[in-house]
């Protein structure tokens, strides 16, 4: 088969057609209920732009629960250290979800966790290395059921 430089236009038109079905696919996807539940922290990416291996989280102890954040449907949430002597340390914050940015809200003090993907069971975002930089550090964490 032959390809004219006039069936150009229309070849390019179905893949913008194919890319915009594509691109609201992945967004309905990400909606406030797919945030829902807890969330174990697996690690962090050694790599750049959500990619790498990981190194796994260092529990405090072997014999303490395994580290996470709870997101609820009140938009409240938490998340639960353990420490040494598997005393749990929970810090209470408030959260909104605006387009693949994770805004984290604690007094007046917002974080925002960039979300490079979120499926059913696995959610890597992107954390700022301090507050006001671009540059992030990748976590992965465990969808707990």
């Amino acid at each position: 088969m032959k390809i004219s430089i006039n069936s150009f236009p229309v070849i390019m038109f179905f893949v913008l057609i194919l890319l915009l079905f594509t691109q609201k696919g992945i967004s309905q996807e990400l909606n406030d209920t797919a945030l829902f539940g807890t969330w174990e922290i697996q690690g962090t990416l050694m790599g750049e732009n959500g990619e790498g291996w990981l190194a796994p989280h260092n529990h405090a102890a072997v014999n303490c629960e395994k580290d996470y954040s709870q997101f609820f449907e009140n938009f409240e949430a938490k998340d639960v250290r353990y420490d040494k002597d598997c005393k749990a340390i929970i810090s209470s914050f408030s959260w909104k979800l605006d387009g693949n940015t994770l805004i984290l809200t604690k007094e007046k003090q917002n974080i925002n966790w960039l979300i490079h993907s979120l499926t059913v069971e696995k959610m890597v975002v992107g954390i700022p290395i301090r507050p006001g930089s671009d540059k992030r550090m990748y976590v992965v964490y465990k969808k707990q059921s």
